[in-house]
């Protein structure tokens, strides 16, 4: 199996040599690592040159900015490998990381294959925690396989901490000039998928990141999730009926973290207000009566009755 790990790179020159040194570490050595440098101002797309010139397995594509999602598609459009691996820049992996999911899709003949995480601070480096191998056998959901991306946290909506098929993008790619993109495509991914892997890995490290896109102050952006999440339910609802209130209660999850955010922002934006208010009328007892969270539950039943008392309450939380 040859593999393609697709990096998509701006403005990471703090983190970009931690990222391309944890992959080129890796137990599995049949891949080609792209570099997808979209228009940094910083060095970051200069590093990307200086490790191509030491490892004859990379591939750097510069590009003028235009934002993640192009930057992904141009990794898929431009990678030759059998499976496609995502990776965020100012993240790394541990280093069986490739190994481990691509031996799970080998011997189970799955489409995807995905692990657990780790969190990391910014200032954590690789090597900072001790790799855990696999030490229990691998979960391979067949026809359940979208119950639990809906209703558990084994499989995640990023495309980080997976390995996929690439035959599964032939007709996907991610939506251009959206946040939260991932909403859009992943739900596809695994309904596509012929089998789903699950690993007892933790080997993906996430770098939280207080300038990240999940992390900055309310923009009419972060309505994107919405709609996303909004067109999984159509979705769900059509080819997975049984499983509709898994995808009604995204919808409103998502409109409680729009809320919340703006909130934080202490902002109001009244066309933000009007595109949510009838979803959590329409929605809201989907996710009042599934697995939430009680103070999500009690959030999303105020606003169900009024959203702009809801955001009251958003501006008074610390």
């Amino acid at each position: 199996m040859f593999v393609s790990v697709l990096v998509p790179v701006y403005n990471v020159e703090k983190f970009l040599p931690n990222c391309i040194e944890c992959i080129l570490r890796q137990t599995f050595a049949n891949f080609e690592l792209i570099l997808i440098d979209d228009g940094s101002l910083d060095n970051s797309g200069v590093i990307c040159d200086q490790y191509a010139k030491l490892d004859d397995r990379i591939k750097v594509i510069h590009q003028n900015n235009f934002g993640q999602a192009v930057a992904r598609n141009v990794g898929i459009e431009n990678a030759k490998g059998d499976y496609l691996a995502f990776i965020d820049s100012d993240d790394f992996v541990q280093p069986h990381y490739l190994e481990v999911l691509v031996d799970a899709c080998e011997k189970n003949y799955a489409d995807v294959s995905v692990c657990g995480f780790i969190r990391c601070l910014p200032n954590d480096l690789f090597g900072f925690v001790k790799e855990k191998l696999p030490t229990k056998a691998s979960e391979v959901l067949l026809d359940d396989k979208m119950k639990v991306f809906l209703t558990t946290q084994k499989i995640r909506t990023a495309p980080w901490g997976k390995l996929c098929r690439k035959s599964l993008f032939d007709t996907l790619r991610y939506p251009v000039g959206k946040y939260n993109e991932d909403e859009f495509i992943t739900y596809l991914v695994i309904h596509f998928a012929n089998k789903v892997v699950v690993t007892d890995y933790d080997g993906y490290v996430y770098r939280y990141n207080n300038n990240s896109v999940m992390n900055t102050a309310f923009s009419l952006k972060k309505m994107n999730a919405v709609e996303g999440c909004y067109e999984r339910m159509l979705f769900i609802e059509k080819k997975y009926p049984k499983l509709k209130k898994y995808g009604c209660r995204a919808v409103v999850y998502a409109c409680n973290q729009v809320l919340l955010s703006m909130g934080k922002a202490k902002t109001r934006n009244t066309t933000v207000l009007k595109e949510i208010q009838p979803l959590y009328r329409k929605y809201v007892w989907y996710y009042v009566f599934t697995k939430s969270s009680v103070l999500g539950k009690f959030f999303a039943l105020v606003s169900f009755l009024n959203v702009n008392l809801a955001l009251k309450i958003a501006c008074s939380m610390k």
